[in-house]
């Protein structure tokens, strides 16, 4: 038989479960590769961190935490996957300004955090 491995997800921020309208990404590098190059061929790479991130489209309802995603700097965020993976981002906070569409009451809301685990 088949795993199920995509189709509802969930997000909570600081125990707080949103709903979850759209796609939902989250980091899964701790570094970014380049390489280097030199006489015309590669000689090795350098690596650049990658900053831990959760995203996802959320529904504005009444109970939707806009007080503390403005003001929330040190959060935790936990998206569940459907395949029964989590990602725990530590140390969050929202990224860029949350802004609402009235005709889907909905929002994009981007986290970057401190820490990022996958279990």
């Amino acid at each position: 038989m088949a795993d199920l491995i995509a189709g509802t997800c969930f997000v909570k921020v600081d125990g707080t479960q949103l709903l979850l309208k759209g796609s939902m990404t989250c980091t899964a590098s701790e570094v970014s590769r380049e390489a280097v190059v030199a006489n015309g061929r590669v000689v090795g790479f350098k690596e650049t961190p990658v900053v831990p991130t959760i995203s996802g489209q959320f529904v504005f309802d009444k109970r939707f935490p806009i007080a503390k995603l403005q003001t929330g700097t040190d959060m935790t965020v936990i998206a569940e996957f459907a395949n029964g993976r989590r990602f725990v981002l530590g140390g969050a906070f929202v990224t860029d300004a949350i802004e609402f569409s009235g005709d889907d009451s909905d929002t994009t809301v981007n986290f970057a955090g401190e820490t990022g685990k996958w279990s």
